[in-house]
């Protein structure tokens, strides 16, 4: 029959032009994905590479499966695995980064340079890695690096046997300096090749002591889209990976190895990363990385925390999502309650026993009973209070001297041992080894004096303290010691106070055991108020907080109360700190077991 000339071709025409364009079916049934007790997100509504995410209440993980994907078949990943909400209270991590002094660590950061991930997530792999190396490198732990970048074929920046592989800071500016150009042919992505050369470096240091090698915990970190398309399955790999660190079924080796996978980009396979990644109960080992702030919520998924809680001079960086706490993770509270007033002072946190503050805080004839330690949400009483015993306040009275604050230093120690937490952790203490793994450099053989010279070494250093201007809010004041020619500016501007000018010498007033804040030169020091005294003095050295000092004594009140004034700082005004660098003798006798160098 010849249609041509009639009206219904066009209707035809149009009927399969429609039928064309047509927006297809979902493949994936959303009703089949639910959670117990949780909630998900799906995204492209369950079309082929639509993703689901669960989502549980605080203090539950999902489990066993985080997130699925929409197959072409029409399944989801997973498909017949139910998802819950399981209880993490009381339940033994499995799983996850466990940090122990002097134990060995291999971690090995693989990083995806196709085509397909583009320069933008390149740099956010690279970033991802650098902040990765300098949080591990707070701890104390040195591990052994290896980052290897993939695309078409494998491209190692730093090898497991270099020399420099333990150097965080030499590892960090390999990885600065390699570039996404280095990868001509990107076309390719070879996931397998680059975990065949993970393998064979583990083989390498099987080879040469296998002993220590099977007591290594060993981290790789993998960053990519999930995508591969040559070198074939790299789930093949994995299996020869663990058949090396001989991780059985059932054998207890399951926490040498740990398999992190980091999606980057916005076409992510879920399903072939939850492939290559460990499956721990209930460590989580996926993650979706977006940008570098992902890595804090990372953090806290992947570090054991029990293992690292008795760290010293660790502290989070300042975040809204996080207790105001966990800033400051040291400072105690001290109140003192006599009859007619109560005394206001910070301590810091040394030990599970031990609270580090002022003498001056307190009467000699003081009542334990009557002071108060809070630290976070828990209160302390005093079970013996030691002040330093060549602290002696009229001790200078035939000097001129009407208050003398030379040693002033006092050790609380309470009533019970503190519980370390998150929120609740000790500050480091110079001249111990907890220090000396801090800074990282020759921990066998470092002295006192080298720790002196590596915190303080020129005339003005960068410093803090942590002031309380409004109830149970606290913050960090920025200042500089004075050291050297500048700390005798301390000297002369305190000499032309009135109330010293009768002074002969001002040195039995600011004796060498007292370090320098204040001032207006070069900047305008934030003076210390009533309330700060016996708080940590504090040099950040990279990711650790060192207390070099604590607040003593200042000749000029800047402050109403425990606020400081609106009026402009006196180019006068000082603050002096007792100086831990000698006090170190004392301290070593009361808390032997920070385990002070010899």
């Amino acid at each position: 029959m010849n249609w041509r000339g009639t009206k219904m071709l066009p209707l035809i025409l149009l009927s399969h032009i429609a039928l064309s364009f047509a927006i297809p079916a979902p493949l994936c049934d959303v009703n089949k994905i639910g959670i117990t007790d949780g909630f998900y997100t799906v995204t492209d509504g369950g079309h082929v590479g639509s993703v689901v995410e669960y989502t549980c209440p605080e203090g539950t993980y999902p489990y066993p499966v985080h997130a699925r994907e929409c197959f072409p078949n029409g399944q989801w990943t997973e498909d017949n695995v139910e998802a819950k909400c399981k209880d993490n209270s009381g339940h033994k991590i499995g799983g996850g980064i466990r940090v122990e002094k002097d134990g060995l660590m291999n971690i090995f950061i693989v990083i995806d340079t196709s085509k397909r991930i583009g320069p933008r997530n390149f740099k956010t792999a690279k970033d991802i890695s650098e902040v990765f190396i300098e949080k591990m490198a707070s701890f104390d732990i040195v591990p052994r690096y290896a980052v290897i970048s993939y695309a078409s074929y494998v491209k190692p920046i730093v090898r497991l046997s270099e020399y420099e592989s333990t150097d965080a800071e030499k590892v960090i500016e390999r990885i600065k300096k390699f570039k996404y150009s280095e990868h001509d042919d990107k076309q390719g992505k070879n996931t397998r090749g680059a975990l065949m050369e993970v393998h064979r470096m583990m083989s390498l240091e099987y080879v040469r002591n296998d002993t220590e090698f099977m007591k290594t915990r060993n981290i790789i970190l993998l960053m990519t889209d999930g995508r591969h398309n040559m070198g074939g399955d790299p789930t093949v790999e994995i299996k020869r990976i663990r058949e090396l660190l001989d991780i059985r079924k059932n054998n207890n080796r399951e926490e040498f190895l740990d398999i992190y996978v980091f999606g980057l980009g916005d076409d992510i396979s879920h399903a072939e990363i939850f492939d290559i990644a460990s499956k721990k109960d209930p460590a989580r080992h996926v993650f979706k990385m977006r940008s570098i702030d992902d890595m804090k919520e990372v953090f806290d998924h992947i570090l054991v925390d029990s293992e690292i809680l008795q760290t010293c001079g660790l502290a989070r960086e300042p975040d809204e999502e996080h207790e105001l706490q966990e800033q400051f993770p040291w400072i105690a509270k001290i109140s003192i309650i006599r009859r007619s007033s109560e005394e206001k002072c910070k301590g810091s946190i040394v030990s599970r026993d031990f609270v580090l503050t002022a003498a001056h805080c307190f009467h000699l004839d003081e009542e334990l009973h009557s002071i108060d330690i809070r630290v976070g949400e828990n209160r302390f009483k005093v079970k013996t209070l030691y002040r330093h015993p060549k602290y002696k306040p009229l001790g200078k009275l035939d000097k001129k001297v009407d208050k003398s604050f030379d040693y002033d230093l006092a050790l609380i120690q309470l009533d019970r041992k503190i519980e370390f937490s998150r929120t609740i952790r000790p500050i480091c203490l110079p001249c111990t080894s907890g220090t000396s793994w801090a800074l990282k450099k020759n921990r066998d053989t470092m002295t006192c004096s080298d720790h002196e010279k590596t915190l303080l070494p020129s005339d003005e250093e960068k410093a803090m303290f942590v002031a309380e201007e409004r109830s149970r809010s606290l913050e960090w004041k920025d200042v500089l010691i004075k050291r050297g020619d500048k700390r005798r500016s301390c000297l002369e501007a305190t000499k032309k106070i009135d109330k010293f000018k009768d002074i002969p010498d001002i040195k039995d007033l600011i004796t060498d055991n007292f370090l320098c804040t204040g001032g207006t030169e070069p900047e305008v020091d934030p003076p210390t108020c009533k309330g700060d005294a016996g708080g940590p003095l504090i040099v950040k050295y990279k990711q650790r907080f060192i207390q070099v000092g604590v607040i003593s004594w200042g000749p000029i009140n800047s402050c109403v109360g425990p606020k400081r004034g609106r009026d402009p700082v006196s180019p006068l005004s000082r603050d002096f700190h007792t100086d831990l660098f000698h006090m170190v003798d004392w301290l070593k006798e009361k808390v032997p077991e920070l385990e002070f160098l010899a």
